[in-house]
């Protein structure tokens, strides 16, 4: 699929960088399975958003979830202020939550009337209560509920969507009138401002990069108001909108103009990998990475030797013992490395120290690589 025009504001797109040759998704296979593309990138000439201009059909991105939990003192803090934010605005509402396969905010919410949760892909093993309506396909323009909606809210959602002024159009248009919508999305600027991500945190599923400033352009376009803009440390931004009765003036202006910080990404990552593959290329330990996440498969893409890779590690139950898509290597439980020294290689951004406390707690000899 190719993006023609600026998800942003539909203007022309120059392609600025191109890595070859990385898995297409983020699943974890029973078997080795290989589906490889380019990460292609643009930026906007009049909006200077930077954005995937090739994207992967939704239907193949998206055909299993890996995103059934959250590990993690930040998920759970982020997780406590969206309960605690959400509560008085469900209270007594019927409630549309898109793309959540576990009901993670549902179940530990109170006081709603009733809770639609809309998502192609259910966790089988979660047990709703009465009042929550699980409803297993994509939300998009066809998508129809015979019921009024007064909220609307998803949780890290909002950067996985394709064209954001249909999905906020169709949002809108969904609710009943004042109607509200609360979500909540990285905090990518803060990407521009460290080594903890390449690319901006652009890849195949964030296909462009969000701030403050092109996300409040496009609430005002689709006829929204921010009621309040929270930040939760530099993990995540949330909005709190409300659905406005008389229809804004479409506004457009540029953004900050990232692309230096964008390419800094790339070079802070290949010296990372450097670093890497000179330590485990002389080495007779077990060499892990942490996580069977995106910020592996670039390591993996950009160069990080695969030969010397003995495995993954990641605290999700889920992914445990299977294989990483796009590469004949396996996740383990992080309590093998109770068993033996080795070096486990970190590039996990925010979760990069309790990851590490966790490690040590497990084994003091560890060598970790971040």
């Amino acid at each position: 699929m190719k993006r023609d025009r600026c998800v942003i504001c539909n203007s022309n797109l120059k392609n600025i960088y191109v890595l070859h040759n990385i898995p297409i998704k983020l699943a974890c296979t029973t078997y080795p399975v290989y589906n490889n593309d380019s990460l292609s990138f643009a930026q906007c000439d009049n909006c200077n958003t930077i954005q995937l201009d090739k994207l992967i059909p939704l239907d193949t991105l998206y055909s299993e979830s890996h995103n059934y939990t959250s590990m993690g003192r930040v998920w759970e803090e982020y997780f406590s202020l969206f309960y605690k934010k959400c509560n008085p605005i469900v209270n007594g509402k019927n409630v549309l939550e898109i793309g959540c396969p576990s009901g993670k905010i549902a179940l530990h919410v109170a006081n709603y009337k009733k809770w639609y949760i809309v998502e192609p892909n259910k966790n089988p093993t979660i047990m709703f209560n009465d009042k929550i309506t699980f409803i297993e396909r994509f939300f998009d323009n066809d998508f129809i509920l015979d019921e009024e909606i007064h909220v609307i809210i998803h949780s890290h959602v909002f950067e996985h969507i394709y064209n954001f002024n249909d999905f906020l159009k169709k949002c809108n248009d969904t609710l009943q009138p004042n109607g509200e919508m609360f979500f909540g999305i990285p905090n990518m600027e803060y990407f521009t401002t460290t080594d903890i991500c390449p690319f901006l945190g652009i890849f195949f599923e964030h296909t462009c990069f969000l701030n403050k400033d092109n996300v409040h352009m496009l609430l005002h376009n689709n006829n929204f108001e921010v009621i309040e803009c929270i930040d939760y440390v530099n993990h995540s931004t949330l909005y709190h909108c409300r659905k406005k009765s008389i229809v804004n003036t479409i506004i457009y202006h540029t953004i900050t103009n990232y692309y230096d910080s964008f390419f800094k990404s790339i070079n802070i990552y290949n010296t990372f990998i450097k670093r890497c593959n000179q330590i485990i290329r002389h080495t007779a330990k077990n060499v892990y990475i942490f996580g069977a996440s995106y910020n592996t498969q670039l390591l993996l893409s950009l160069g990080l030797d695969i030969k010397h890779i003995s495995g993954l590690l990641d605290n999700c139950i889920e992914k445990q013992n299977k294989h990483f898509y796009g590469y004949d290597i396996v996740i383990y439980n992080p309590l093998i490395i109770k068993e033996s020294d080795c070096i486990v290689i970190i590039k996990n951004g925010y979760y990069t120290s309790e990851i590490i406390k966790q490690l040590y707690e497990y084994n003091l000899n560890t060598e970790v690589i971040f």
